[in-house]
């Protein structure tokens, strides 16, 4: 009866030992949750990039014909051509300030009641891109926009979304600068509690990246309070997008934007490649705005085999845009600095001229 007594006991302690070890872990997780996380989707998929405040509109809107280096057609030979019929998703690609808003919403309405049209790859349209099946849908043409690289780095200095620190620079500084920003407290703890908890530094940050190829890890990596009515953020400064050299375990960064734009050439180039790519074609944003939309509406229906909407779909006629006003020194040292080799797989070249000489 003692034997029992004591076994009966026993028991008791080790319920309360466990409850009591269960409350420890709980309070430690839950302090740690609030330090990492005051919002519950602090690392979930980044929210909607295509909310946008009056005048941050991309370049639909933009009246200017941006002409720099274009070739005829406004693409070049390498398009993959899928059989006609065969597809069944459309993946847009395009950097920050690209028309792709512009094309998404035009493809969404000719196309989206019979074939999906979504702004992603194996990643959000911004991005780098990676091969991995479980991501791309079967059966897709992913299309890629591009713009010229004088105006489009002109546009990503007046509205640098998602750049945290190059907003409001000169454009001699914003050309110029790191493509980087500081790494903050609450991304090196979020790295910390994944070593010690899941012993695992794979893809824990946002869109799927390594905590090396990106800065920030976290969607929203600033302490609680820092911005408000005190501080207000814009072009999306709240999250941060800084992508690190493609390919360089390291974590090195970007000297400056246009090394960034050179990578991103060659990775969605190389996304005709990827697991269920079936098609890949890229645009000039600037000549889809001079030539028309309807090449591209045609090359869809036969890739798809069906047909765009008859009320919704409204091809866009070539438009006659006024040529864009940028400092001739601007224009100059982007001659002498941009990638022109990774340009040219787009179809851009570099300027025979002088812009200054030019304006005298």
């Amino acid at each position: 009866m003692i034997a029992g007594f004591r076994i009966w006991m026993s028991v008791i302690l080790m319920c309360i030992g466990s409850a009591m070890l269960s409350w420890r872990q709980t309070i430690f997780f839950s302090s740690l949750q609030s330090d990492l996380s005051p919002t519950a989707d602090e690392w979930a998929p980044m929210e909607s990039q295509d909310q946008e405040q009056p005048g941050q509109r991309e370049d639909q809107s933009d009246q200017s014909d941006d002409e720099y280096g274009e070739r005829e057609g406004g693409r070049t030979a390498y398009f993959r051509q899928p059989k006609d019929g065969t597809i069944k998703s459309i993946s847009l690609l395009g950097e920050r300030n690209s028309g792709t808003r512009w094309i998404y919403g035009h493809l969404g309405l000719c196309f989206n009641h019979t074939i999906p049209v979504i702004r992603s790859l194996s990643r959000y349209k911004h991005w780098f891109q990676y091969d991995d099946a479980s991501r791309i849908p079967p059966h897709t043409l992913s299309v890629a926009m591009f713009r010229d690289p004088m105006t489009w780095t002109w546009a990503m200095r007046a509205v640098p979304h998602h750049a945290s620190v190059h907003v409001d620079l000169p454009w001699k500084e914003f050309v110029a600068k790191e493509w980087t920003m500081e790494r903050l407290h609450k991304d090196e703890a979020w790295r910390d509690h994944q070593l010690k908890h899941n012993n695992d530094t794979g893809r824990i940050c946002q869109e799927n990246f390594h905590y090396n190829e990106i800065v920030s890890c976290l969607t929203r990596p600033y302490p609680e309070g820092y911005w408000g009515p005190h501080r207000k953020h814009r072009f999306s400064q709240h999250q941060p997008f800084y992508e690190m050299r493609l390919n360089d375990p390291t974590g090195r960064p970007y000297g400056n934007i246009l090394e960034m734009r050179a990578d991103k050439i060659h990775n969605f180039m190389e996304s005709a490649t990827y697991s269920n790519v079936e098609g890949f074609w890229h645009y000039q944003y600037e000549s889809l705005l001079k030539h028309g939309t309807r090449e591209l509406v045609e090359k869809i229906e036969r890739a798809t085999g069906v047909k765009r909407h008859p009320r919704k779909c409204k091809v866009y006629e070539p438009q006659n845009r006024r040529k864009r006003v940028m400092d001739p020194e601007f224009v100059d040292y982007m001659s002498d600095h941009v990638d022109w080799r990774a340009e040219t797989l787009i179809g851009y070249e570099k300027p025979n001229h002088s812009a200054t000489e030019s304006a005298k």
